[in-house]
């Protein structure tokens, strides 16, 4: 069970190398016994970020899934093992990484390429590590949105996510291809800072991304049983290996797919019932964008968001091509 944590303070500081000489970092750089695995395509705005608030990982490991714009060749130049490796899934990826030889440490570390590691956080991960009886660590994410951390809304409460694993007890079911979550056996304890996710890719690119979200999400929620059988399987074996909230997994699995006319239910909820409003413009278009994205969702997963054949709109004779003889019999017939 997840234990409150205290409200971390409004401006964390980026884990990386001091700015002026004889500054010193706390953990010093590659001090704690933990491998950093950094899932990378097409980062290279983000990934020198990562890379370095990951330095106080004994070792920092970027799995490339066909960057082409020269993401391998920066995580390298900063002193990053790069493995390159076609995408499995989000948990397929995930579950390849940890089980490579190549991996040093039992404990492994997952960061986004578009988060960083704040001073605080690494320096909690280093003075707990080693001295507690437990198989991971969970953590919440704080998440900027149009350059605002969205703190209100459910998201920020709602976004534990166990990160640093022992990896002899903690594995990925490879079937998830989205929204995947570690199972773990043993001890879950939770981290009193956060990881901050923080895209600097721009909009566009950030919403292209979550169409891609929304067609995996689809993708799961149409091949989901009833949700009195999700209940069954949420409740089941399984519940104790789970790294997912017990409400949060009958939020997802049970409750909403109950739920009429999801898109405006989820502004309601999020914008009104839990105070995203308090995020000034920011928190209002990203609430829209979260019922949008409810949308989507219910659209991607029918049969006419599939791809089509194309076909003409009439049902005519075959169109003759033009030849130059043609032409020249239709311009004659002109004058």
């Amino acid at each position: 069970m997840i234990r409150p944590a205290a409200r971390p303070s409004r401006s964390p500081v980026p884990y990386a190398a001091p700015a002026t000489a004889g500054a010193a970092l706390t953990p010093p750089p590659g001090s704690v016994p933990v491998t950093a695995i950094i899932l990378a395509r097409d980062e290279r705005r983000d990934i020198a970020r990562a890379v370095r608030s990951a330095g106080w990982c004994a070792q920092v490991v970027v799995v490339d899934s066909g960057s082409t714009d020269g993401t391998p060749q920066i995580a390298r130049e900063l002193g990053a093992t790069v493995w390159e490796q076609p995408w499995r899934g989000f948990a397929g990826q995930r579950e390849w990484a940890m089980r490579q030889p190549g991996v040093q440490h039992d404990w492994v570390y997952f960061l986004d390429a578009d988060e960083w590691v704040p001073v605080a956080l690494a320096a909690e991960i280093a003075e707990r590590l080693g001295r507690e009886d437990c198989a991971a660590y969970t953590h919440r994410r704080r998440f900027f949105f149009l350059g605002r951390w969205i703190a209100h809304c459910g998201w920020y409460a709602n976004s534990w996510q166990a990160r640093l694993l022992d990896r002899r007890s903690a594995s990925f079911a490879t079937a998830e291809e989205f929204s995947e979550r570690p199972s773990v056996n043993g001890t879950i304890l939770p981290l009193e800072h956060d990881v901050i996710d923080q895209d600097s890719k721009g909009l566009a690119c950030w919403l292209h991304k979550h169409i891609t979200y929304a067609e995996l999400e689809a993708r799961r929620r149409g091949t989901s049983s009833g949700p009195l059988r999700q209940l069954r399987r949420v409740l089941g074996p399984d519940r104790a290996t789970s790294s997912r909230p017990l409400s949060r997994a009958i939020a997802r699995d049970v409750v909403l797919p109950l739920l009429p006319c999801k898109m405006v239910v989820t502004f309601v909820y999020m914008y009104v019932f839990r105070s995203g409003w308090r995020d000034g413009w920011q928190g209002l278009a990203f609430c829209l964008h979260r019922a949008w994205h409810e949308k989507m969702i219910r659209l991607l997963g029918t049969p006419a968001a599939a791809p089509q054949e194309a076909v003409y709109p009439l049902d005519t004779a075959p169109i003759t091509p033009i030849t130059p003889t043609a032409t020249a019999t239709v311009l004659s017939s002109a004058q």
